[in-house]
C-alpha cells in the first residue's frame, strides 16, 4: 500500500508538472505576451566641456535612468539602461505603456548641471517583439557671456542678468564679471524668450552730466530667443566718445552657436 501511495504521489507530480508545462505552451501559442527592446540616443549638442560641467558624460546613456509604467501607472521597471539591457528583450504583457529616460539635475539656473530627458510609448502585442527608440535632450539652454576689453577700460563693475523664463519667476540668473562657466537655463518645450539688463559703473572720468549731475551708473537692456539644446554667446562691448551727456554706448553681438548666425545689437545705456 505504501508503494502504491508513493506511485501514486509521483504519478499527481508529474501529471501537475504537465498541466502547467500545457499551460505554458497554450498561452505562447495564444500570444499572451510579447518582447520589448530599447534604444536610449542622447541629442546634447552644447559640445562644450567646461570645469563645471563635462558634457560629454551625457553622452553616456548607460548612466541614464529609465522608469516603464503600465495603463495603470503601474512601474513595471525603474533603473538604468546599462541595468536594462541586460534584461532585453524583456517579455511582457499584453498592452500600452509608457517609458521615460533621464540623466542629470534640472534647475531654473545652473552652472553646474542641467536634465537630460526623453519619453516614449510603445504597445505590446501577442508573439511580438518590439523595438523601441527614446532621444534624449536637455531641457535647456545655454548661455554665455563675454566681456570686452572695453568695458574695464570704461567702467570698475559690469555684469549681466537674465531673467524672464518660467522656471525663474521673479528671480534672476547672475553673470559676474569673473564669471567664465556657462549657465544652462531650464526651457519650456518651444523654447522662451530671455531678457538680460547690463549693469554698468563707470569710472569717475566717463561719467555722464545730466542736469548738472554726474551719474556713474547706467543699465542697457534687451531679450533674445533661447531653444532647448541652443547655446547663445552674448559678446559685450563698450566704446566712449566725450560729450557733456556722457558717451559710453554699449554693443552686444549674440552669436547663436549652433546655427552660425551672429546678431549685432546697439543698446544705448540708461543713467540712473
Amino acid at each position: 500500500m505504501f508503494l502504491s501511495l508513493g506511485v501514486t504521489g509521483w504519478l499527481t507530480a508529474c501529471v501537475s508538472d504537465i498541466d502547467y508545462d500545457a499551460q505554458q505552451a497554450t498561452q505562447q501559442e495564444a500570444g499572451q505576451t510579447g518582447n520589448f527592446t530599447l534604444n536610449v540616443s542622447s541629442g546634447v549638442d552644447f559640445t562644450t566641456i567646461t570645469r563645471a560641467v563635462d558634457e560629454n558624460a551625457y553622452k553616456n546613456t548607460d548612466n541614464y535612468n529609465v522608469t516603464i509604467t503600465d495603463s495603470k501607472n503601474d512601474v513595471k521597471f525603474s533603473g538604468t539602461y546599462a541595468t536594462l539591457k541586460t534584461r532585453l528583450p524583456m517579455e511582457m504583457e499584453l498592452g500600452s505603456y509608457n517609458i521615460t529616460a533621464t540623466y542629470g539635475t534640472e534647475s531654473a539656473a545652473s552652472r553646474d548641471a542641467f536634465m537630460m530627458k526623453g519619453q516614449s510609448t510603445f504597445t505590446i502585442q501577442a508573439g511580438k517583439t518590439v523595438e523601441t527608440t527614446i532621444n534624449c535632450s536637455p531641457t535647456a539652454g545655454k548661455i554665455r557671456v563675454t566681456f570686452d576689453s572695453s568695458l574695464s577700460t570704461y567702467c570698475d563693475v559690469y555684469d549681466v542678468d537674465f531673467t524672464g523664463t518660467a522656471a525663474l519667476g521673479n528671480n534672476s540668473a547672475h553673470w559676474g564679471m569673473t564669471d567664465t562657466a556657462p549657465l544652462y537655463l531650464a526651457l519650456a518645450e518651444d523654447g522662451e524668450t530671455v531678457n538680460y539688463t547690463i549693469h554698468l559703473t563707470s569710472k569717475d572720468e566717463y561719467a555722464t552730466i545730466q542736469d548738472g549731475e554726474k551719474k556713474t551708473t547706467a543699465t542697457a537692456s534687451g531679450s533674445f530667443k533661447l531653444e532647448r539644446n541652443q547655446t547663445k554667446l552674448l559678446n559685450v562691448k563698450a566704446n566712449y566718445t566725450e560729450s557733456t551727456e556722457g558717451g559710453i554706448k554699449i554693443t552686444i553681438e549674440i552669436d547663436e552657436s549652433t546655427n552660425d548666425k551672429l546678431y549685432v545689437i546697439e543698446v544705448p545705456a540708461t543713467w540712473v
